[in-house]
C-alpha cells in the first residue's frame, strides 16, 4: 500500500469520527438548552388611565385558595368564583336581593310582559302544598 493512499484513508476515517462526535455533542447541547429555556408568559398591562392616576387603583384582595373538592379544575373554578364580586346591589345585577320581583331593576314596569309579571307575582303556596301531599303518598 502506498503511503499517499494510506494517508488519505487515515484522513477519511478521522474526518468521519470527528463528524460523528461533533453531531453527538451538538445534539446533547441542544437538549440541555431546551431543558434550561422554559417559556414564560407575561401579561400585557394597559397603561393607567387618567381616572386611575387620579383616584388610584383599588387594592387587590388576598385570597387563600380553599379545597372544596378533589377535582382540581372544579376547585380552581370555585376559588375564582369565591374571589369575585357578586355585585347583587346594582341595577345591572342578574339577581335582585329582596324587594318586588314584578319589575326588573332599571327597566320601566311597562316593558315587562304581563305573562311574566303574573308568573313572578303568583301565589305558589297552594301548588307547593299539593306537591308535598303527592310526595307523602
Amino acid at each position: 500500500m502506498k503511503a499517499k493512499t494510506f494517508e488519505n484513508l487515515i484522513r477519511k476515517i478521522v474526518r468521519e469520527e470527528i463528524d460523528y462526535a461533533l453531531r453527538r455533542e451538538i445534539k446533547s447541547l441542544k437538549e440541555d438548552l431546551r431543558d434550561n429555556i422554559k417559556p414564560t408568559i407575561t401579561e400585557q398591562h394597559e397603561p393607567p388611565t387618567l381616572k386611575d392616576k387620579i383616584m388610584g387603583t383599588p387594592p387587590t384582595k388576598k385570597h387563600t385558595p380553599q379545597n372544596f373538592t378533589n377535582n382540581n379544575t372544579l376547585n380552581d373554578l370555585l376559588n375564582e368564583t369565591a374571589m369575585g364580586d357578586t355585585n347583587t346591589s346594582s341595577g345591572m345585577s342578574p339577581v335582585s336581593m329582596g324587594g318586588d320581583f314584578s319589575t326588573v331593576e332599571g327597566l320601566p314596569e311597562e316593558s315587562v310582559p304581563e305573562v311574566v309579571s303574573n308568573a313572578v307575582n303568583r301565589d305558589y303556596s297552594s301548588l307547593m302544598e299539593a306537591i308535598k301531599k303527592k310526595k307523602n303518598k
